[in-house]
């Protein structure tokens, strides 16, 4: 996310919002000498729950974090293939016919693993597809690794399961094709005659991997400006979309997407942060000198951070030729 504050506010106004982001840096770093860890469930996979338990500073500027209350999370609308609203989620959600399409609205980014669970009337083909932009839904994902300019050489794509007649049956994306970052699923069907009935579709959320409370940031943000507030914390939360784990990189090569690159580098703290959730979920010395200091007045996430600075010291080389 790049927001130009000149769009938004004046001179006065931005050397306004500064200074709080000043105070509130000097407020979170006090605060890590307080913060508790946790060992409960509900982080990612088998990663040892170690980030806070609670926000340091509950208040009323809760109701901006985008952050959900559980990892796992289901959309909250489901659209027509032309974008128009068909119903809230869950709700009847039927494709009919080759090429028949639905749009799954998360209402927000998100990132992870998708679960659909299904009914089908004969054999056939359930395919997804993902996009960050509504623009964009539809039978093909929009572009994470640059191939629209030709740069890789692949487009994404979309993936695909073989259906057979069934009352009911689970399809879990594989794990390297974790998507990173998108707000809109496509689900839509190939073969004739094929009914399928979505009964469910579920996330894994991915990022903040070793955190059991998602909203448990360590800084807070409020003023009495409803749109500096809730830029705050958008710019937050994408913070937290970008906080990776460490296996879950992106390959350069193949067909499609593969986010399983090892990005540790001998590192053992599982959290990276990355340019970008979707792409290119690789570390970038210049992303990290502007969102180093944002992540610490916000989530909070010092681990991460000395993690990831690790990741670059021991990604040196010995000379000044590459």
């Amino acid at each position: 996310m790049k927001i130009s504050l000149r769009k938004y506010f004046s001179t006065d106004a931005c050397l306004v919002l500064i200074i709080m982001l000043l105070a509130a840096l000097l407020v979170t770093l006090g605060s890590f000498l307080t913060q508790h860890t946790v060992t409960a469930a509900s982080c990612w996979r088998d990663t040892a729950c170690t980030g806070p338990a609670q926000q340091s500073f509950p208040g009323t500027w809760d109701k901006y974090n985008y952050s959900p209350a559980s990892r796992t999370v289901s959309p909250v609308k489901i659209l027509n293939s032309d974008g128009s609203f068909l119903s809230n989620f869950p709700g009847p959600a039927q494709l009919n016919g080759n090429g028949s399409l639905l749009i799954f609205d998360f209402g927000q980014e998100v990132g992870g693993i998708v679960t659909v669970a299904y009914s089908a009337s004969e054999s056939g083909t359930l395919a997804l597809a993902f996009s960050e932009a509504k623009n964009w839904t539809g039978y093909w994902s929009d572009n994470s690794n640059g191939a629209h300019n030709g740069f890789y050489g692949h487009p994404d794509g979309y993936l695909s399961v073989s259906i057979n007649n069934t009352q009911e049956a689970n399809y879990t994306i594989p794990d390297s094709k974790l998507r990173g970052g998108f707000r809109y699923l496509s689900l839509f069907v190939e073969g004739n005659g094929t009914q399928v009935d979505i009964l469910d579709v579920t996330l894994e959320l991915a990022f903040q991997p070793a955190w059991s409370n998602l909203r448990a940031y360590g800084g807070y943000f409020y003023s009495n400006d409803d749109l500096i507030n809730r830029i705050w914390y958008a710019g937050a939360y994408t913070l937290q979309t970008n906080s990776i784990p460490a296996g879950t990189g992106r390959r350069l090569e193949g067909t499609g997407w593969d986010n399983d690159e090892e990005l540790d580098l001998g590192t053992t703290d599982p959290t990276i942060y990355i340019d970008g959730s979707k792409r290119d979920r690789t570390v970038w010395a210049g992303d990290l000198a502007i969102a180093v200091p944002s992540i610490l007045v916000s989530t909070g996430d010092s681990d991460g951070v000395k993690n990831t600075l690790q990741v670059l010291y021991n990604d040196q080389v010995s000379s000044l030729h590459t």
